[in-house]
């Protein structure tokens, strides 16, 4: 669930001190309503509703960073996170995993494209034979019958594979 802004934290104070309940304001901001009651028991607590200091080791990237990455990924999905790190600005070098970490924080995942058979002069041959020897066929007598996919496995339903000859053949 999305952490509330500092400012929607004010407005969800607000809220409370009017009297709204815990629940109404939580559904407002999509948070659950343990998080508008934590606030309200932060406030009574301290009087404040700021952030509190955190531990940890800081972030290795700045939000600019995070937009390049999320950018350059954007615009070209089968990118690499190694290829990412080298073209990243600034004098500091990241690592592959935290550009993964941050693809995955912007809801990117890995795509891979697929690999298929390259069609050599000889396939490309047989397909004109064939589109030859096949010239005459009618809609009527022959082809209803036949399904074309320029995939080489296809599934007709959802556990039966048809299909699996090699790419032109």
């Amino acid at each position: 669930m999305a952490r509330l802004s500092r400012e929607d934290r004010q407005i969800a104070l607000g809220r409370l001190q009017a009297g709204q309940s815990q629940n109404a304001i939580a559904r407002h901001f999509h948070v659950s309503q343990s998080t508008i009651s934590r606030l309200w028991v932060r406030f009574q607590a301290t009087g404040s509703v700021a952030d509190l200091p955190r531990v940890g080791r800081p972030r290795a990237t700045t939000a600019a960073h995070d937009r390049f990455i999320r950018l350059r990924h954007l615009r070209n999905r089968f990118l690499s996170a190694s290829s990412s790190v080298q073209a990243l600005p600034g004098p500091h070098r990241l690592s592959d995993q935290t550009v993964r970490n941050r693809l995955h924080e912007a809801g990117l995942r890995a795509r891979r494209p697929r690999r298929v058979a390259v069609l050599t002069r000889r396939h490309r041959q047989n397909r004109v034979q064939w589109g030859n020897q096949h010239f005459r066929w009618t809609v009527r007598n022959h082809w209803r019958h036949v399904w074309f996919s320029d995939e080489s496995y296809t599934s007709c339903s959802s556990d039966m594979m048809v299909g699996g000859g090699s790419t032109g053949e």
